[in-house]
């Protein structure tokens, strides 16, 4: 009976593991989309690493990736990335994940009229420490392998979507 009761209390443990990494994930996602990349400071551990390389931004510290995403999503009106096919690794007080992301988004160009429609996608690899706070992201690195680039423009020349 012992060893059963050992493997439940271990089984509960990895879900509720997996339901709070998969809750820091998605924060992660909302603090972006919602224009809060202060909250990365939360989300993070204090000697995290998240690396915007493939997009242009800097491989860095939490405070180098919240200056270079402010500045970034200024120019992005419209986003609301999703994080999608979440593969976990889970140990102890260390986990991984690597997940798909698709970004639907419209990205302003000065002296243009209208937004770009400029979906991308490709992958977030994670990593995740256990604290005395609980689950927290120790790297983040997202892999932009995809992104395309479309004029949208509203009849009589106005920029936006205007539905039936």
């Amino acid at each position: 009976m012992h060893v059963h009761l050992e493997a439940a209390l271990k089984s509960e443990q990895a879900i509720a593991d997996r339901f709070a990494l998969d809750d820091l994930l998605t924060a992660y996602a909302v603090a972006i989309d919602t224009d809060q990349v202060t909250e990365l400071t939360r989300l993070a551990t204090e000697d995290a690493v998240f690396d915007y390389q493939s997009s242009g931004g800097p491989r860095g510290p939490v405070a180098e990736a919240q200056q270079w995403l402010e500045k970034a999503l200024a120019q992005v009106p419209v986003r609301a990335h999703l994080i999608v096919n979440r593969r976990f690794d889970i140990h102890e007080d260390s986990a991984c994940v690597e997940a798909h992301f698709f970004n639907p988004m419209s990205v302003r160009v000065p002296g243009q009229k209208g937004d770009i429609w400029n979906p991308g996608g490709g992958f977030y690899f994670v990593g995740f420490r256990r604290t005395e706070k609980g689950w927290r992201i120790s790297e983040l690195v997202m892999l932009e392998t995809w992104r395309v680039a479309v004029g949208v423009r509203a009849a009589g020349g106005s920029s936006g979507h205007h539905g039936a």
